[in-house]
């Protein structure tokens, strides 16, 4: 019986134009009135927890929407949120492999890689702890090489 509405209606009482939702990083924008599928099954109990914003909406009204051309975008919406989450992750990622690969250095090979990677000059009069810091401050401020 759930086949033709595989979501959770959930629909947005706030006065906010448009909502976005930050909370739960779904990026998922809401106009006052407005009800949503939501197909994430978590997520949509976690919004309508907040019953000052959110109430569910009614099962019958938002099914036809989907065979609209500009019908319901929800899961189009929330495929972008994940690919974005994913490539923040993995760009996290990447950040963390190289402080780690920097906290293995000496003096002359942070010197060397800020050289190279930032082309700056990080001071040799420096303890290699400051040199470390000086050199994760270049990372985080040019992004990775």
């Amino acid at each position: 019986m759930t086949t033709s509405n595989p979501g959770v209606p959930v629909k947005y009482t706030g006065r906010e134009t448009p909502f976005i939702d930050r909370l739960y990083g779904s990026s998922l924008p809401f106009n006052p009135g407005q009800t949503r599928v939501v197909t994430d099954l978590e997520l949509a109990a976690k919004l309508l927890r907040h019953e000052d914003v959110f109430t569910r909406g009614e099962d019958s009204a938002p099914a036809p929407e989907p065979t609209k051309p500009e019908g319901d975008d929800t899961a189009a919406l929330l495929k972008d949120a994940d690919k974005n989450k994913k490539a923040l992750q993995e760009t996290e990622n990447l950040r963390m492999d190289l402080v780690e690969s920097l906290n293995a250095m000496d003096k002359d090979a942070l010197q060397a890689f800020a050289l190279e990677k930032f082309s700056q000059k990080v001071p040799k009069n420096l303890s290699v702890d400051n040199m470390r810091a000086k050199v994760v401050e270049l990372l985080d401020q040019f992004g990775a090489p």
